[in-house]
């Protein structure tokens, strides 16, 4: 009997192991930064481990709106007095939680506002957006006029297929307003939350200014444009410019706006200059246009290679490369100076043999200040 209760103990003992290990698994806490978040903004997500310890894995799972289950998104480990943490950037109503062991965290439901802008364009039109996981052509975004503290919707406007939608120009305030654009929960649809961006405040006169092309090649034009909010013939405003490396705008020109308010000057920048447009104390914002240098080339005598770079002024001393199309990566062959005439010559012996397609580089860094990089349109050569 005696025996018998000793094998028993001992049972009990070696049983008693698994449950103590069991015991000393730690429990893990989830919390979040916010219950609701922006489509785009980050998400934090925190908690700690029971024990304290450092070192601890720490598994984080999501289940999404449209999923049926939980999935893992990351695995951490707890650092100082057990805690951990980790960012997420949640593209749909998410729910989160943290496990360890075979202990699981609460489980704590996040939602997401699609992210909705309302913005002044260069034309002076307004332009609303939403942004989130999926695209909302065809639902409804409303415009929003605050007056007297009181929000009054001014129009509803259809997405497009960018989830975009472009305010009428008679629905434009042509005095100071402050403007919002709001979505709401039914047209989010299914795991999204209504959103609204934030105020865009119109100040009581303004003037926009748009550019034909950004960039050009020297002796090109650019055509600026706008209209001004009165959107009023006959109204004069200024042009102004600041080439690179000048400090301050100067006076370019003086336009008169013509028909609803709309004006148009044509500009030959020789180096990169950035524009502004002034109607009496308000401006528009800066416009930038980059020039490249005009790379000409041509085969001469000899079936030697003369290139010219044309920019205003000498480039001499400047380096121009050849470079040859190899394997669909263009690559330098050569390398020559330009003299007093921006002009330089590769010789026979410095092209490559059989037939080749080739151009003429120059760095932005050869270009100098206020120029951009260049290339000459190719060509093929015979050798």
């Amino acid at each position: 009997m005696r025996r018998l209760i000793c094998l028993g103990i001992a049972a009990a003992a070696v049983l008693a192991i698994p449950m103590a290990q069991a015991v000393s698994s730690p429990a893990v806490t989830l919390n979040v930064s916010k219950f609701q978040v922006r489509y785009g903004q980050p998400l934090h997500l925190a908690g700690t481990v029971s024990n304290h310890a450092a070192g601890v894995p720490v598994g984080v799972f999501a289940r999404s709106f449209t999923s049926s289950g939980f999935t893992q998104i990351a695995a951490v480990t707890s650092g100082a007095k057990g805690a951990w943490s980790y960012d997420v950037k949640p593209r749909i109503a998410t729910t989160y939680q943290a496990r360890t062991g075979g202990n699981e965290s609460r489980t704590l439901l996040v939602g997401v506002r699609p992210a909705v802008t309302l913005t002044q364009l260069d034309n002076g039109r307004l332009r609303a957006e939403v942004a989130a996981s999926r695209s909302f052509a065809g639902r409804k975004v409303k415009l929003q006029r605050r007056e007297n503290g009181t929000w009054t919707t001014l129009a509803q406007l259809h997405l497009g297929p960018r989830s975009r939608a472009v305010v009428p120009t008679p629905l434009v305030p042509n005095s100071a307003a402050t403007l919002r654009a709001t979505f709401s929960v039914n047209q989010a649809g299914t795991g999204y939350l209504g959103s609204f961006s934030a105020p865009l405040v119109l100040p009581a006169r303004w003037v926009s200014l748009t550019l034909s092309k950004p960039e050009i090649s020297f002796g090109e034009a650019v055509r600026l444009s706008g209209r001004v909010s009165t959107r009023q013939a006959g109204v004069p405003l200024t042009i102004l410019a600041r080439a690179a490396a000048k400090p301050e705008f100067e006076p370019l020109a003086n336009v008169t706006t013509g028909t609803a308010g709309r004006w148009t000057l044509t500009a030959h920048p020789k180096i990169g200059t950035v524009y502004q447009a002034q109607f009496s104390s308000a401006k528009s914002r800066g416009l930038g246009v980059g020039v490249h240098p005009d790379v000409s080339v041509k085969v001469i005598s000899g079936g030697r290679v003369a290139a010219h770079v044309a920019a205003g002024h000498s480039l001499a001393r400047r380096f121009v490369q050849l470079q040859q199309l190899t394997e669909g990566q263009w690559r330098t062959v050569a390398k020559a100076k330009l003299n007093g005439s921006s002009n330089a010559i590769f010789p026979v012996t410095a092209l490559p043999g059989g037939a080749s397609t080739l151009r003429i580089a120059m760095s932005v860094n050869q270009a100098g200040t206020g120029l951009l990089g260049a290339f000459s349109s190719p060509f093929v050569y015979q050798r």
